[in-house]
């Protein structure tokens, strides 16, 4: 009996590892404004998935693009679960605008363990009309070390505006970093203020300029924050903002740093404050604040509240921010809020390009407004 159990652990071992060494098939849809344009698409994916081992399924689309009222990735989720395909291999990507933007944020989505779904090694089928399928699956194969295929549906003939390399996807930047930063231009990781001047943490650069954005500069992130040399699009810090200061969560630490002076005024390891259930991952939270005792950290479609006991926060509540905040904006799916900003006896909510200002007693939203900031190569 005890080299039975033995066995069954390894062997539970063996498959929660698979996703980290083992090469998957993922099938890669990409969402689309026009129902009916979202459906066909479904249907090409539902009869690549009866054909074909599949491992998993990230449906990629945002909500209310071009002035829809559809939430691309839900729709296609339920479409596929109906047509058969297991609920279980299905994530969600819904932060998406542009055809760029599915590239970008389903290369970087994970599961609930933390992993990567699009790791080197595995192949990839892309399932959209031509012109995208076509430039996102040779984007991928070249600078994300997999296999690549596409399957498409729709109109051989391509429109007059339609290239087949769209939106340059495949022939844009060969720095791919570069490539990332203006497809999500601008969506930060930290955002603050000194003087006259604001600061934009995306990445690996601080983009800094005035109020007007007449002028800007750029700097690496690791001159103000050495400790974060090693992150990366696929490895961001947290910045939980408590208005003097920062917690900043990375690769298992928890630092506390002045906004004054960049100081590390504390550091410990992230579990001493704040300790998840087992049924959380750091990876699904991006950004957070504390109003007096209270933590609030956002993720895509998640949101944890805590409070302080001593020197460590203690879980109150799973909830998620279109429940927690009054008047959250549709088109903000569940969460996917990349920064968070204290203003006063206002918060300020950073997502994709986009801004929205909140009051703290209330938590009520206002309107979404467009972030606008020269590109770094103008």
């Amino acid at each position: 009996m005890k080299n039975l159990s033995c066995i069954i652990i390894l062997l539970f071992l063996f498959l929660s590892n698979s996703w980290a060494s083992g090469h998957k098939n993922v099938l890669l849809l990409l969402g689309s404004a026009n129902p009916d344009v979202l459906t066909r698409r479904v249907d090409v994916a539902a009869q690549l998935y009866r054909i074909r081992k599949i491992d998993a399924v990230i449906v990629s689309g945002g909500c209310g693009a071009h002035g829809s009222k559809i939430c691309e990735a839900s729709s296609m989720a339920m479409q596929l679960a109906g047509k058969g395909v297991p609920s279980s291999l299905i994530f969600k990507e819904e932060n998406s605008k542009t055809t760029v933007q599915n590239y970008i944020f389903s290369r970087r989505l994970k599961n609930e363990a933390g992993q990567r779904i699009i790791q080197g090694g595995d192949t990839v089928y892309v399932v959209s009309d031509h012109w995208h399928a076509i430039a996102v699956a040779a984007r991928l194969e070249k600078y994300d070390g997999v296999t690549a295929k596409f399957f498409i549906e729709g109109s051989i003939q391509p429109k007059k505006e339609d290239r087949l390399d769209y939106a340059a996807i495949f022939n844009g930047y060969e720095d791919n970093h570069l490539f990332t930063l203006k497809g999500t231009w601008l969506t930060p990781e930290a955002v603050w203020t000194k003087r006259d001047s604001i600061y934009y943490l995306s990445q690996d650069i601080i983009y800094a300029t005035d109020s007007s954005n007449s002028s800007y500069s750029v700097s690496p992130a690791k001159k103000l924050f050495p400790f974060l040399a090693t992150s990366s699009e696929f490895n961001p810090p947290i910045f939980v903002d408590n208005r003097s200061f920062w917690y900043i969560l990375f690769d298992g630490r928890c630092r506390k740093v002045s906004k004054k002076d960049f100081t590390i005024l504390q550091d410990q390891p992230i579990n001493e404050w704040l300790t998840l259930p087992d049924s959380l991952n750091w990876s699904e939270f991006n950004t957070g604040y504390i109003q007096t005792n209270k933590l609030v950290l956002i993720g895509n479609e998640k949101m944890l509240l805590a409070e302080k006991n001593g020197k460590q926060f203690n879980r109150i509540k799973i909830t998620s921010a279109e429940r927690y905040f009054t008047n959250w904006p549709y088109s903000w799916a569940k969460g996917n809020v990349s920064a968070v900003g204290l203003k006063n006896d206002k918060i300020v909510l950073y997502r994709n390009m986009e801004s929205v200002e909140c009051d703290l007693g209330s938590r009520t939203i206002g309107n979404a407004t467009a972030l606008k900031l020269k590109w770094i190569s103008n």
